[in-house]
């Protein structure tokens, strides 16, 4: 039998009204490779309204959430995870964190679920030397040359917002090799990646995105898993989920965090775009402000992507 595929997706909701928008995405984005039925969450909601990861709710919070992009995901998903594991992880699991960065997701995994052991890896030591979570250790580790793990040994195989790391070449022969060989037989294999590009934008949006991609030297990886995990004969089924960012007022305090987010990255970026666009900075600053005004117009939005992919059971 060949591989399965199911793409799960949630419909758009406007947190600040809870009214259902189905008129607000009229297309999908760019990077839907394969012709399935589709819904795009914008941010998930319980029966009762209340949201598990809510917006944040101070300055400080906000702050920190501009800073570190697990907040920013784990509200946008609902969630830390979409591999189907959470019994598993109640009862005591292996995981490891590819790319764990400043080991947030890790961190928080940890504590949540204190039966299993997690390890996070990282190429550079951004991660924290000194924490609380005895079922965490953090270590350094190149994908590229092989991590230090027996085979078949977890349970889960987190990979978040590394997509574009590497190469093509580099996922194909190396990376997903890798990632499979540390995943044991009939476990999982969860890759989280933003596409590089926003969607729907006015021309001054698409001016600075253009140079963010070619500052980075980036361009979206999203379109490419999906074909990699489905011809990939130690897969046994790929589930496919989509989620989208919205940015601007037409999607409510979502929206408006999106606008926050965007500026942000805009500011961090400021010099080297003023560079590589050979521009004034007050055609810079022009720019972003008018960017801001075709959000609405466009509904602008960044897009998501989940690929879950069990490993076949080997007998």
């Amino acid at each position: 039998m060949g591989n399965a595929l199911r793409r799960n997706t949630n419909s758009i909701r406007d947190e600040y009204n809870g009214r259902r928008r189905p008129a607000c995405l009229g297309q999908d984005p760019p990077t839907t490779p394969t012709s399935f039925d589709r819904k795009f969450i914008i941010v998930g909601r319980s029966k009762n309204g209340e949201m598990k990861y809510p917006l944040p709710a101070n300055a400080e919070e906000k702050k920190l959430w501009l800073e570190d992009p697990h907040y920013l995901i784990r509200h946008q998903w609902q969630s830390n995870f979409s591999s189907p594991v959470e019994e598993i992880l109640k009862k005591g699991a292996n995981v490891i964190d590819i790319g764990c960065g400043t080991g947030t997701w890790s961190l928080e995994m940890a504590k949540n679920y204190p039966e299993s052991n997690f390890i996070g890896v990282d190429i550079a030591p951004i991660f924290p030397t000194k924490h609380h979570e005895e079922n965490l250790k953090f270590t350094l580790g190149n994908i590229l040359e092989g991590l230090p793990f027996e085979d078949n040994t977890f349970d889960l195989v987190f990979a978040r917002l590394v997509g574009e790391s590497f190469s093509e070449k580099e996922w194909e022969e190396t990376v997903l090799r890798e990632l499979f060989r540390l995943t044991k037989s009939g476990s999982w294999l969860e890759i989280m990646q933003t596409d590089s590009e926003f969607s729907r934008c006015g021309k001054n949006l698409e001016k600075m995105n253009q140079a963010f991609v070619a500052i980075n030297m980036n361009s979206s990886i999203c379109e490419k898993f999906e074909d990699w995990l489905l011809n990939n004969n130690q897969v046994s089924v790929v589930n496919h989920e989509i989620a989208i960012s919205p940015i601007g007022t037409w999607a409510g305090k979502t929206g408006e965090f999106g606008v926050s987010y965007i500026r942000h990255l805009s500011l961090k970026m400021k010099q080297q775009i003023i560079n590589h666009l050979n521009i004034t900075e007050e055609e810079y600053d022009n720019m972003v402000e008018m960017a801001e005004l075709e959000y609405n117009q466009f509904t602008t939005f960044r897009t998501s992507h989940r690929f879950i992919a069990q490993k076949k059971i080997i007998f």
